[in-house]
């Protein structure tokens, strides 16, 4: 053992004695520990109450009874203290209680409220009741938890609006409040405010807050789902502008929760981030950030945006929840919308769906005419989204078939149509989907080389003139530099046209393939293919260069309009694909009004 360890007790004492001496004398130079719970440690001027729907009768009925429309005042305070800990549980028939209840929360006598909230939203919840705890708050094995101080002057009202349209057969409210805190003045006082977009069809970003005074931001939840049960509205950043100064953008919305690929191991409860609820299938997530270890201050304004998308080019239903504290006045909130219209999306319009309000409708007398606009020549399934109750979207029914030979727009004629509702004759919206000729049927080979460039997207792989290009026989192979022999092999895309080329070729990353397939048509013609491809891509029908493109990209149905010659009989299309990273992937059909057109992969059909 070394010396130290071996000094007698004696010694040991002798030491401690003479460093806690170290530590005593004329406080100069003392160092006095501080810890995180250290102001249990001094009796303080502020007095306990606790404050609950519980029976004053003595009975068991400790909660509260709302009829439909009224509201229950769960706290009215006179006098200052601080709010240290709400606790609600509710037991509602209605599935939707979670938007159609609401919070509101008044600060020493203001008439409009500092908090105006749906009861789910407030605690990260929207979509549904999940478990989540979070430290500030979450929901714990069925109650709603917060211990986010609300500090008051002069008074404190809490109260819960019922919006369901049916009594809330038990509303259980429980809060621990400090009367007589020492506060500091001016006061920040606490603040949050929702905010839906629920149809994000604007080049503009969503607004999380735009608050006006001093304070600073604590934290931000999310609630949103993708119209085309996709994650693609993740890919939009958070940009922050204070006192009026930009302070800086992000990297995507699930990069600002903490998280990273769209999520990517699913749903988490962390201290100060998590995300709670993921829906994969609908597109859904519910997610939550506090910044109570890095505060956002501003001394005159904070404004907070979230992009939908890159570039917001992505429909999304986004709804957030700004948590703040402030000095009042604070800038009023807009009114929170009508109880039905906060209700989480049942029935989905999609993006490239048009609202009947848009659209040019003439009254016939016998009948309805419509031109619904469409992008380009084709033949379309038109479906239509009746009006249900209270002016929601329905579930879509099939109008029928139309052709486009011609112009932009459809012509329909609505005499009735299927699933009439009964608030009007006009549909919520109109739906026009191509009947897709997709060439699912190819021939691959790979992978060839696209050595990463380091800080760029660039693919030198389609700078370079590789054995396909250059003879395209499905019959022969191609001899690599480095050894072995590539040759092609059938590939399936699947009944949305996609094909993914991850699982057919080793290594899958900064290499390139080539894809090729034969097109018939009857005669010579114009024609448009409709190409997306992951990540850049070179294009030929029969060995003209007809499309390409560099950079990170991800595969999206009629993501490129291309037109193309086409001769009579089998013309070859061959599809070069050069992917950096992660996914990779192609669609491509061809627009085909009179359905005349069809596709092999060895272009040795009969004709």
């Amino acid at each position: 053992m070394g010396t130290a360890l071996a000094l007698p007790l004696r010694g040991w004492l002798a030491l401690l004695f003479l460093l806690g001496a170290a530590g005593c004398g004329d406080g100069k130079d003392n160092h006095q520990a501080t810890g995180q719970w250290d102001h249990l440690l001094t009796p303080g001027p502020g007095e306990f109450h606790q404050i609950s729907s519980y029976d004053t009768t003595g009975g068991n009925q400790d909660r509260f009874e709302i009829a439909p429309g009224d509201s229950a005042v769960l706290l009215d305070l006179e006098g200052q203290g601080v709010i240290r800990r709400l606790w609600i549980t509710v037991a509602s028939k209605d599935p939707d209680y979670l938007r159609r209840i609401a919070l509101k929360m008044y600060w020493d006598g203001e008439d409009l409220p500092s908090v105006a909230v749906p009861l789910g939203d407030f605690f990260g919840q929207g979509f549904e009741k999940t478990h989540s705890t979070a430290l500030p708050m979450g929901v714990s094995s069925g109650g709603f938890y917060s211990y986010l101080p609300m500090p008051f002057t002069e008074g404190a009202r809490v109260v819960a609006e019922n919006g369901t349209g049916q009594v809330v057969d038990a509303f259980y409210f429980n809060a621990s409040v400090e009367r007589g805190a020492l506060l500091q003045s001016p006061v920040a006082t606490f603040h949050a405010m929702w905010n839906r977009d629920p149809r994000s069809t604007s080049s503009s970003p969503h607004r999380v807050l735009w608050a006006e005074g001093a304070g600073h931001l604590v934290g931000v939840s999310l609630v949103a789902e993708g119209y085309d049960d996709s994650y693609w509205y993740l890919e939009g950043d958070e940009a922050f502008w204070v006192d009026g100064q930009f302070r800086g953008q992000g990297t995507g919305t699930e990069d600002y929760f903490n998280g990273g690929w769209y999520f990517q191991d699913g749903p988490f409860s962390a201290p100060y981030h998590g995300v709670p609820f993921m829906d994969p299938d609908r597109g859904r997530v519910a997610a939550y950030r506090w910044h109570l270890l890095d505060p956002v201050r501003f001394r005159d304004s904070l404004r907070m945006d979230l992009e939908h998308g890159h570039g917001n080019d992505v429909v999304a239903d986004v709804a957030t929840v700004a948590y703040w504290y402030q000095v009042e006045p604070h800038r009023p909130f807009p009114d929170l919308p009508p109880p039905d219209d906060r209700r989480a999306l049942e029935v989905k319009i999609p993006a490239g769906a048009v609202l009947t309000d848009s659209m040019e409708v003439v009254d016939t007398g016998g009948s309805l005419q419509v031109r619904l606009p469409v992008p380009r020549p084709d033949r379309y399934d038109v479906w239509v989204y009746p009006r249900g109750p209270g002016g929601r979207p329905s579930e879509p029914t099939l109008l029928g078939s139309s052709l486009a030979t011609g112009g932009s727009a459809l012509n329909l004629s609505l005499p009735s149509y299927p699933g009439q509702g009964p608030e009007g004759a006009l549909p919520v919206a109109f739906h026009a989907v191509p009947n897709h000729r997709w060439a699912t049927d190819w021939l691959v080979v790979g992978p060839f080389p696209n050595p990463q460039r380091v800080g760029t997207e660039y693919s030198p792989a389609l700078d370079s003139l590789y054995g396909p290009e250059a003879d395209p026989d499905p019959d022969i192979s191609y001899r690599m530099p480095g050894g072995g022999i590539l040759g092609w092999r059938r590939v399936q895309g699947d009944s949305t046209g996609y094909v993914r080329l991850n699982p057919h070729f080793q290594p899958s990353d900064w290499v390139a393939a080539y894809a090729q397939s034969f097109l018939f048509s009857p005669s010579t013609r114009e024609g448009t293919l409709l190409l997306g491809a992951d990540d850049g891509h070179q294009l030929w029908v029969n060995g003209e260069l007809v499309s390409e493109r560099q950079g990170r990209h991800i595969s999206v149905p009629d993501d490129l309009e291309v037109p193309v010659a086409l001769q009579a009989g089998w013309n070859r299309v061959l599809l070069k694909v050069a992917d950096l990273d992660g996914g990779w992937a192609f669609h491509l059909r061809v627009a085909d009004p009179r359905a005349e057109l069809r596709w092999s992969a060895t272009g040795r059909g009969s004709s």
